[in-house]
Protein backbone atom coordinates (compact mmCIF):
# COMPACT_ATOMS: atom_id res chain seq x y z
CA UNK A 1 0.00 0.00 0.00
CA UNK A 2 1.45 3.07 -0.69
CA UNK A 3 -0.01 5.44 1.73
CA UNK A 4 -0.28 3.42 5.36
CA UNK A 5 -1.45 6.62 6.90
CA UNK A 6 -4.41 7.38 4.66
CA UNK A 7 -4.89 3.79 4.97
CA UNK A 8 -5.31 3.92 8.84
CA UNK A 9 -7.13 7.32 8.60
CA UNK A 10 -9.87 6.24 6.53
CA UNK A 11 -10.33 2.91 8.59
CA UNK A 12 -10.39 4.98 11.56
CA UNK A 13 -12.97 7.10 10.72
CA UNK A 14 -15.39 4.70 9.44
CA UNK A 15 -14.94 3.26 13.12
CA UNK A 16 -15.84 6.52 14.68
CA UNK A 17 -19.22 6.61 12.11
CA UNK A 18 -19.93 3.01 12.87
CA UNK A 19 -20.18 3.54 16.74
CA UNK A 20 -21.49 6.73 16.53
CA UNK A 21 -24.21 5.13 14.02
CA UNK A 22 -24.69 1.82 16.96
CA UNK A 23 -25.12 4.17 19.62
CA UNK A 24 -28.06 6.29 17.50
CA UNK A 25 -29.62 2.99 16.79
CA UNK A 26 -29.05 2.01 20.14
CA UNK A 27 -30.57 4.86 21.69
CA UNK A 28 -33.89 5.27 19.29
CA UNK A 29 -34.33 1.06 20.33
CA UNK A 30 -34.38 2.05 23.78
CA UNK A 31 -36.87 4.88 22.92
CA UNK A 32 -39.43 3.10 21.11
CA UNK A 33 -38.99 0.28 23.63
CA UNK A 34 -39.62 2.24 26.01
CA UNK A 35 -42.81 4.20 24.43
CA UNK A 36 -43.96 0.40 23.57
CA UNK A 37 -43.85 -0.96 26.74
CA UNK A 38 -45.31 2.00 28.32
CA UNK A 39 -48.41 2.00 25.49
CA UNK A 40 -49.11 -1.51 25.66
CA UNK A 41 -49.54 -1.93 29.56
CA UNK A 42 -51.61 1.31 29.82
CA UNK A 43 -53.99 -0.17 26.57
CA UNK A 44 -53.80 -3.41 28.72
CA UNK A 45 -54.67 -2.07 31.87
CA UNK A 46 -57.52 -0.06 30.58
CA UNK A 47 -59.19 -2.83 28.36
CA UNK A 48 -58.15 -5.47 31.01
CA UNK A 49 -59.61 -2.54 33.97
CA UNK A 50 -63.08 -2.10 31.76
CA UNK A 51 -63.51 -5.88 30.76
CA UNK A 52 -62.67 -6.57 34.62
CA UNK A 53 -66.19 -3.96 35.20
CA UNK A 54 -68.03 -5.98 32.67
CA UNK A 55 -67.58 -8.80 34.59
CA UNK A 56 -68.71 -7.97 37.87
CA UNK A 57 -71.74 -6.68 36.56
CA UNK A 58 -73.11 -9.03 34.38
CA UNK A 59 -70.39 -12.06 34.25
CA UNK A 60 -68.72 -13.58 30.99
CA UNK A 61 -71.61 -12.64 28.71
CA UNK A 62 -71.22 -8.94 29.72
CA UNK A 63 -67.78 -9.31 29.10
CA UNK A 64 -68.09 -10.58 25.48
CA UNK A 65 -70.23 -8.12 24.68
CA UNK A 66 -68.35 -5.20 25.47
CA UNK A 67 -65.19 -6.75 24.19
CA UNK A 68 -67.26 -7.10 20.98
CA UNK A 69 -68.77 -3.70 21.32
CA UNK A 70 -66.14 -1.35 23.06
CA UNK A 71 -62.42 -3.06 22.84
CA UNK A 72 -61.85 -1.58 19.32
CA UNK A 73 -63.08 2.30 19.74
CA UNK A 74 -61.25 2.23 23.28
CA UNK A 75 -58.09 0.81 21.26
CA UNK A 76 -58.52 3.92 18.97
CA UNK A 77 -58.79 6.82 21.17
CA UNK A 78 -55.64 5.23 22.58
CA UNK A 79 -53.82 5.34 19.49
CA UNK A 80 -54.79 8.82 18.60
CA UNK A 81 -53.86 10.02 22.36
CA UNK A 82 -50.57 8.60 21.87
CA UNK A 83 -50.20 9.23 18.08
CA UNK A 84 -49.38 5.50 17.51
CA UNK A 85 -51.42 2.68 16.11
CA UNK A 86 -52.46 0.18 18.30
CA UNK A 87 -53.28 -2.82 17.55
CA UNK A 88 -53.84 -6.67 19.21
CA UNK A 89 -53.10 -9.08 16.50
CA UNK A 90 -53.28 -13.23 16.57
CA UNK A 91 -53.48 -16.22 14.21
CA UNK A 92 -56.02 -17.97 15.77
CA UNK A 93 -58.92 -14.67 15.71
CA UNK A 94 -62.01 -14.10 17.06
CA UNK A 95 -62.15 -11.04 15.30
CA UNK A 96 -61.24 -11.10 11.59
CA UNK A 97 -59.74 -7.83 11.75
CA UNK A 98 -57.29 -8.80 14.23
CA UNK A 99 -55.59 -11.55 12.19
CA UNK A 100 -51.69 -11.42 12.04
CA UNK A 101 -50.18 -10.19 8.49
CA UNK A 102 -46.99 -12.06 7.30
CA UNK A 103 -44.50 -9.64 9.81
CA UNK A 104 -46.80 -9.95 12.53
CA UNK A 105 -47.19 -14.56 12.02
CA UNK A 106 -43.15 -14.21 11.33
CA UNK A 107 -42.98 -12.33 15.35
CA UNK A 108 -45.40 -14.52 16.75
CA UNK A 109 -43.55 -17.59 16.00
CA UNK A 110 -40.51 -16.32 17.10
CA UNK A 111 -42.35 -15.48 20.30
CA UNK A 112 -43.73 -18.77 20.73
CA UNK A 113 -40.30 -20.56 19.97
CA UNK A 114 -38.66 -18.53 22.86
CA UNK A 115 -41.61 -19.05 25.25
CA UNK A 116 -41.15 -23.03 24.52
CA UNK A 117 -37.41 -22.91 25.10
CA UNK A 118 -37.64 -21.09 28.01
CA UNK A 119 -35.68 -17.63 26.92
CA UNK A 120 -36.16 -14.49 27.94
CA UNK A 121 -38.95 -12.48 25.73
CA UNK A 122 -38.37 -9.54 24.83
CA UNK A 123 -40.28 -6.60 22.85
CA UNK A 124 -39.02 -6.79 19.52
CA UNK A 125 -38.47 -3.84 17.13
CA UNK A 126 -39.27 -3.44 13.08
CA UNK A 127 -38.51 -0.77 10.50
CA UNK A 128 -41.32 -1.14 7.91
CA UNK A 129 -41.88 1.84 4.82
CA UNK A 130 -42.28 4.99 7.64
CA UNK A 131 -42.92 2.95 10.44
CA UNK A 132 -41.29 1.90 13.30
CA UNK A 133 -43.38 -1.29 14.57
CA UNK A 134 -43.15 -2.59 18.04
CA UNK A 135 -44.26 -6.33 19.19
CA UNK A 136 -44.70 -7.60 22.39
CA UNK A 137 -46.04 -10.93 23.45
CA UNK A 138 -49.76 -11.45 24.94
CA UNK A 139 -49.17 -14.32 26.92
CA UNK A 140 -52.64 -16.21 28.29
CA UNK A 141 -53.19 -16.25 32.27
CA UNK A 142 -55.25 -18.26 33.98
CA UNK A 143 -58.85 -15.88 33.31
CA UNK A 144 -58.00 -15.77 29.91
CA UNK A 145 -59.10 -19.47 29.34
CA UNK A 146 -62.68 -18.15 30.31
CA UNK A 147 -63.02 -17.17 26.91
CA UNK A 148 -59.73 -18.28 25.57
CA UNK A 149 -59.39 -21.68 26.60
CA UNK A 150 -60.92 -25.12 25.65
CA UNK A 151 -64.59 -25.30 25.03
CA UNK A 152 -67.18 -27.59 27.30
CA UNK A 153 -63.65 -27.62 29.14
CA UNK A 154 -62.69 -23.78 30.61
CA UNK A 155 -65.51 -22.31 28.61
CA UNK A 156 -68.76 -23.22 29.65
CA UNK A 157 -70.89 -24.04 27.22
CA UNK A 158 -73.36 -20.93 27.20
CA UNK A 159 -70.33 -18.78 27.15
CA UNK A 160 -69.23 -20.67 23.79
CA UNK A 161 -72.36 -20.42 22.77
CA UNK A 162 -72.22 -16.38 23.57
CA UNK A 163 -69.13 -16.57 21.62
CA UNK A 164 -70.34 -18.64 18.49
CA UNK A 165 -73.28 -16.00 18.47
CA UNK A 166 -71.18 -12.72 18.66
CA UNK A 167 -68.19 -14.31 16.64
CA UNK A 168 -69.36 -16.83 14.18
CA UNK A 169 -65.32 -17.63 12.71
CA UNK A 170 -63.95 -17.47 16.05
CA UNK A 171 -60.36 -19.08 16.43
CA UNK A 172 -59.75 -17.81 19.20
CA UNK A 173 -59.73 -21.29 21.22
CA UNK A 174 -57.93 -24.20 22.66
CA UNK A 175 -54.99 -22.04 24.68
CA UNK A 176 -53.92 -23.00 27.64
CA UNK A 177 -51.75 -20.90 30.43
CA UNK A 178 -48.77 -19.48 29.28
CA UNK A 179 -48.85 -19.42 25.99
CA UNK A 180 -48.70 -17.04 23.08
CA UNK A 181 -51.92 -16.02 22.33
CA UNK A 182 -51.44 -12.54 20.21
CA UNK A 183 -48.91 -9.47 20.13
CA UNK A 184 -49.71 -6.02 20.73
CA UNK A 185 -48.17 -4.28 17.42
CA UNK A 186 -47.94 -0.29 18.18
CA UNK A 187 -46.75 1.49 15.24
CA UNK A 188 -44.97 4.54 15.39
CA UNK A 189 -44.17 7.07 12.22
CA UNK A 190 -41.04 7.56 11.76
CA UNK A 191 -40.74 12.14 11.06
CA UNK A 192 -38.52 12.52 7.88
Amino acid sequence: MKNPILFFAIVALISCNSKKSLQSYSQIDTTYISRGNAIAKLSFETLSGELQKALQQGGIDSALHYCNLRAYPLTDSLSTAFKASIKRVSNKVRNPNNKADELATFILKGFSIDLSENKAITPKLVLKDDSVLFFKPIITQPLCLACHGTPGKEIAFSTDATIQQLYPTDKAVGYSTNQVRGVWRIGFRVKN
